[in-house]
């Protein structure tokens, strides 16, 4: 076998090393790239001198089980010796990989490279280069693969900034205080963050950015006990193509709800605890301690039908109640089968530039950065430029006219919607925004209660001034029910300009193709339903600059 000197490999480091010395260009030392590629860690440039930052790749042998964790490490597009950088930590999409190449300097992550941040991107377990069984973000694993990872950090990345005010994480025993980081990444990739957030000893993270992800995996995939047909379908084959090994226990369960439309006891705890929320109310065993306060700038599309704004509302608020700065914006892209004009942004703020001085000022110190992000910035429809800033994000409000449908008749595949008018926009027009909150009650009209499985699907939907009624809820999202039972909770969240004369209805479908194909009720079903529905409208509503 013919060896090329001049062609890094991962086994025999310091052998290569040396070979590199004698054989490898003409300086007297191999260049920081290619010790980088031997794994050996590039030393920091001499005090004052500036050198061009470099990528190279890692992998680790987990701690729990052996497995490959794969990431790559993004330096700062300068380095100045003597001098020390934050760290942003990147994370993919489900079924997606880490940002292994250079980014472009004018791409998302290329812009924190070129601001003086260095990135550390890596590959979720189960996807592209890491080993083992992809399980939606288990603490058990994917969890101490984060937290194995950022020890890792600290303890080669010479460049990196730490705040000597904040807890003292004595990696190599140096007393070097806190590492300074943030965090970004969208989908699953904001999930990561959240489960950092919550179970890392050390609290590394100074501050979140998660774009457009859960809060309860259990309300994303089965809101009310009702499976989201297409979105698990899509996941489940995303998460089963080369080069993802998604879990068996993941297979089975989606196996089993898209052929019968529920799920186990065990699967819907798994659910639970790779979310948030169950860190939020305490019922999380790998939660460390007691939430800590943390900043979170959170957006999320209206549009999103996987992750909807009853995602982002109970990320917020859970966050928000630990006292850090919270912030929000609403957006067109995102999870959508409908992305209206695709944009991600709310009036002027654009997501990314907003991602940036977020982190500017809160991990950086820059004060005032992040100046131009409102507290609450809501799209209201499918054009970016239509924005309103609020001072919340409403459950309910406006109490409407009882809505009700008698002997409706539900069944998967039938077309028919029933419509009750709720409200009517004034001269001046309003603005729909928040969850509505809604008590319904589905009764058999014989008065049996004991036949059938009815699966009722509540939307919203807006009558122009006078129009015909609509044949799809707002930003097409629709709140399924299931059973003869009363319930009282919310429907999903929705945003909306309204003019003048347009009416905001209440929609009973006896069925819904878009996103629960197959969910429907089996056998023909007629039910009686009466509903109460409180509005979130706001009839006055500062624009978005």
């Amino acid at each position: 076998m013919t060896i090329n000197p001049c062609v890094p490999l991962r086994a025999g480091v310091g052998l290569c090393a040396i070979v590199l010395l004698a054989a490898c260009g003409s300086s007297d030392a191999p260049s920081r790239q290619a010790l980088a590629d031997n794994n050996m860690d590039p030393p920091p440039p001499p005090i004052g001198e500036t050198v061009d930052g470099i990528t190279y790749d890692r992998v680790l042998e987990s701690d729990v089980d052996g497995e490959a964790i794969a990431f790559t490490i993004h330096e700062p597009e300068q380095l100045v010796g003597g001098e020390s950088y934050p760290l942003i930590l990147h994370s993919h999409g489900y079924g997606g990989s880490r940002q292994a190449a250079r980014p472009a300097p004018d791409s998302f992550i290329g812009q924190f490279l070129v601001n003086g941040y260095g990135v550390l991107s890596l590959d979720e377990r189960g996807h592209n280069d890491s080993g083992g069984t992809i399980r939606i973000l288990d603490p058990a694993l994917e969890g101490q693969d984060w937290l194995q990872t950022l020890d890792w950090a600290e303890a080669n990345l010479n460049w990196m900034e730490y705040d000597a005010a904040g807890p003292d994480t004595t990696v190599g025993g140096l007393g070097r205080g806190n590492p300074v980081m943030g965090a970004i990444g969208g989908s699953y990739g904001g999930g990561y963050q959240h489960l950092v957030y919550a179970i890392d000893p050390e609290g590394r993270l100074d501050a979140l950015a998660p774009d457009i992800t859960w809060h309860d995996l259990r309300y994303s995939l089965f809101p009310g006990d009702v499976f989201k047909t297409f979105w698990g379908t899509a996941l489940s084959g995303v998460g089963n193509q080369p080069a993802n090994n998604q879990d068996m226990q993941l297979n089975q369960a989606l196996a089993q709800a898209i052929a019968t439309n529920t799920v186990t006891d065990e699967n819907r705890e798994l659910l639970y605890q790779h979310s948030l929320r169950s860190h939020c109310e305490g019922n999380n065993p790998f939660t460390f301690g007691n939430l800590r306060p943390i900043d979170a700038f959170y957006s999320q599309s209206q549009l999103d039908t996987l992750f909807n704004l009853n995602d982002l509302m109970g990320n917020f608020d859970c966050i928000s109640a630990l006292g850090g700065d919270v912030r929000m914006m609403t957006k067109a892209v995102g999870h959508g089968i409908i992305n209206g004009d695709s944009g991600d942004n709310c009036g002027s703020l654009g997501r990314q530039a907003a991602t940036l001085a977020w982190y500017d000022e809160k991990i950086k110190g820059q004060a005032g950065a992040a100046d131009s992000i409102p507290n609450i910035c809501i799209n209201l429809g499918p054009e970016g430029a239509d924005g309103v800033l609020l001072d919340s994000l409403p459950v309910g409000g406006v109490a409407a006219p009882q809505a009700t449908a008698t002997a409706f008749v539900l069944q998967e595949g039938s077309p028919q919607i029933a419509y009750s008018d709720l409200y009517t926009a004034p001269a001046g027009g309003a603005v729909l925004a928040g969850a509505a909150s809604i008590d319904l009650t589905m009764s058999d009209p014989t008065g049996v209660n004991a036949l059938g499985d009815p699966i009722l699907f509540v939307g919203l939907g807006i009558r122009p001034a006078g129009g015909n009624d609509p044949l799809l809820a707002v930003n097409n999202q629709y709140r399924p029910f299931r059973g003869f039972d009363s319930f009282s909770t919310e429907l999903n969240g929705v945003t909306a300009r309204l003019a003048e004369g347009d009416t905001v209805v209440l929609m009973f479908l006896a069925s819904e193709s878009t996103q629960f194909p197959g969910s429907g009720t089996l056998v023909a079903t007629p039910v009686d339903l009466v509903a109460d529905v409180e509005l979130p409208i706001t009839e006055s509503a500062t624009a978005a600059p």
